[in-house]
């Protein structure tokens, strides 16, 4: 994984948007932990497995043209602007952002077995719903003394690091094991996001 580069790129964005919206002494972390909350669930939106009440539980991997194809015979434009993985990568920005803020960096590297497609049951539901609860955990969750020098002595973590690692593994697992991206997929989409972010605050987004 070239994850630091995406770390990096994460730090300069949000600078950017701290210096020109003039949030120098603002706490944003619970701000940014809704906001990827909110993105999780528009990624689930796109990705549709839970919808029961639906015939089409399809992911929305591809959006058609407006002549009714993936590639645009009248214009010869292929069409390869994948939902779920734009809103998987808006997700990514806000779990960097989160760690970036609160010195977490260290929580984003995960050993190649953590991601092991044999370890993958394919229940979508159940991954996200328990990824969600460590994400709170991490935010809401406060921790004794004595609990937490357990956890950093048997973790290596303060509890609420090891539940926001706990998340992102989840999380892509998800999207790995779950829908197939490949960490190339997810850092393309992820540079083409964030060049959409600065374009965005040159434009007074």
């Amino acid at each position: 994984m070239s994850l630091q580069n995406i770390i990096d790129a994460q730090k300069e964005l949000d600078a950017r948007i701290i210096k020109e919206k003039g949030l120098e002494v603002k706490d944003l972390v619970s701000n940014t932990f809704l906001a990827l909350k909110v993105e999780l669930a528009e990624f689930a939106n796109e990705g549709r497995w839970f919808k029961h009440w639906s015939n089409d539980q399809e992911p929305r991997l591809k959006t058609e043209s407006i002549c009714g194809c993936v590639m645009c015979e009248h214009h010869s434009i292929p069409n390869d602007k994948n939902p779920a993985l734009e809103e998987f990568v808006d997700a990514v920005h806000f779990f960097v952002s989160i760690a970036n803020q609160q010195g977490w960096e260290d929580v984003l590297w995960v050993y190649e077995e953590q991601l092991d497609p044999d370890e993958f049951d394919g229940d979508l539901t159940s991954w996200f719903l328990e990824m969600d609860y460590f994400l709170s955990m991490a935010y809401i969750r406060k921790f004794t003394d004595e609990e937490e020098a357990k956890c950093k002595d048997r973790l290596g973590y303060l509890n609420n690091e090891y539940c926001f690692r706990t998340a992102w593994i989840l999380f892509l697992n998800i999207g790995m094991n779950g829908f197939g991206f490949t960490w190339e997929q997810i850092e393309a989409a992820y540079f083409k996001k964030n060049q959409i972010n600065h374009d965005r605050q040159e434009n007074g987004y």
